[in-house]
């Protein structure tokens, strides 16, 4: 249940992927908590070891969706098998048709509801969730799903964000034992920047049913918390549970995760295996490369590097992390090269004009390289970091 991360590996909206998973909850009941707390918080920020994303891996299959459901009405799980065969638009059919014999039935305009987000008819999904609720407000799913709708897609905002926990937790109060509302409001609070209570709602929803995006989205959560230990463990438990393709955006986090813990090698296997499992993606053959100059290994950097340049000649982070590799060879002068493309393709390119004054310095072109770096303080902020790490480079070498 990741959303679409810098992998590139995702693609389903996160709300219908939650609300699948709620479907499969439609007739079940049980116990566990969470504490829930307030709304609020400061904005999230974007990390290198990720953001709580969800998107539609793992598991769900008709057996599972109408698991326990014998005693629902009929109507209800038809529909719910259509959508997890990938039939909303059927589904969607068969819940109009029953809601002209029984509109006050609360249920069917939660699973109208369900089909309409898999429809992308988010406005429309809303309203259904609002009138399933309006009809029976004891009802947990509709809470859930509402709040899953509101918090968790892509153009979701901060405001969107604080009223999905109040979705969540109404929802949670009726019934504690959704696991996948927990894990929503982990995402949500993750989101939110409120580290300890997403850690604190993701344990819970672990404990009620662990998975692989739980425990891929606790990994994130310890790792922003500084808890690295932790973090790994997570990690390595939800690469456990997808080792595959699929799993390409965890095992990215893992081997990020070495790499903060000094454990060079591992993490070089861990990017190559990334390239082995998706051999035919640029970005996701750059975040490797990318990983692997990061730990020193240039010849298997270059590698990757060398396949991105022959593939997308014409990409300005292509050439960037390319002119990196160079320098790292001490090649100054191809690299120069390399950032001139880069800025040819985006002028605008701040990764190309920063790294291009390491170029410089490391070209005994101290001119040239003070010149670039006032430029670059004077668009940017004396005290701006990327001016900050060229002051780094120009400093020591070029009194």
């Amino acid at each position: 249940m990741r959303r679409a991360i810098s992998t590139w590996s995702r693609s389903l909206s996160l709300a219908l992927v939650m609300v699948a998973s709620l479907t499969t909850s439609a007739c079940e009941r049980g116990g566990g908590e969470t504490e829930h707390p307030k709304d609020g918080g400061e904005d999230g920020e974007d990390e290198d070891l990720g953001d709580a994303s969800l998107s539609g891996g793992g598991p769900g299959g008709i057996a599972e969706v109408t698991a326990g459901m014998a005693s629902a009405d009929p109507a209800i799980v038809d529909a719910e098998a259509l959508i997890a065969k990938g039939e909303p638009a059927r589904a969607l059919e068969l819940m109009d048709a029953a809601i002209v014999e029984r509109p006050d039935h609360a249920r069917f305009h939660y699973v109208r509801g369900n089909a309409l987000s898999h429809l992308d008819r988010d406005d429309e999904a809303m309203a259904a969730y609002e009138r399933a609720i309006a009809l029976d407000p004891d009802d947990a799913l509709p809470h859930a799903a509402l709040g899953n709708l509101v918090g968790l897609r892509f153009t979701a905002t901060d405001a969107d964000k604080k009223a999905a926990i109040g979705h969540l937790q109404a929802a949670l109060e009726r019934d504690p034992s959704l696991a996948d509302a927990h894990l929503a409001l982990g995402v949500v609070l993750l989101d939110l920047g409120r580290l300890e209570d997403a850690a604190q709602a993701l344990e819970t929803a672990a404990r009620l049913a662990p998975s692989v995006d739980t425990s891929y989205t606790l990994a994130q959560v310890y790792a922003r918390l500084g808890d690295d230990a932790r973090a790994l463990e997570h990690a390595h438990s939800a690469i456990e549970g997808e080792p595959g393709a699929a799993g390409v955006d965890i095992r990215l986090l893992y081997a990020r995760l070495l790499m903060k813990a000094a454990r060079a090698d591992e993490a070089a296997a861990e990017f190559e295996q990334v390239a082995k499992l998706v051999p035919d993606s640029p970005p996701l053959r750059l975040e490797v490369a990318r990983g692997l100059l990061e730990l020193g290994k240039l010849e298997q950097s270059e590698v990757h590097m060398r396949w991105l340049v022959d593939a997308v000649p014409d990409q300005a982070p292509v050439r960037v992390n390319y002119g990196r590799l160079l320098v790292a060879q001490g090649a100054a002068k191809d690299a120069l090269a390399q950032f001139d493309e880069a800025l040819k393709l985006d002028p605008e390119s701040r990764a190309a004009k920063t790294y291009r004054i390491e170029a410089l310095v490391a070209a005994k072109r101290c001119k040239d390289a003070r010149d670039a770096l006032a430029q670059l303080s004077e668009a940017l902020g004396k005290q701006h970091r990327a001016v900050e790490k060229a002051k780094a480079w120009v400093y020591p070498r070029c009194k």
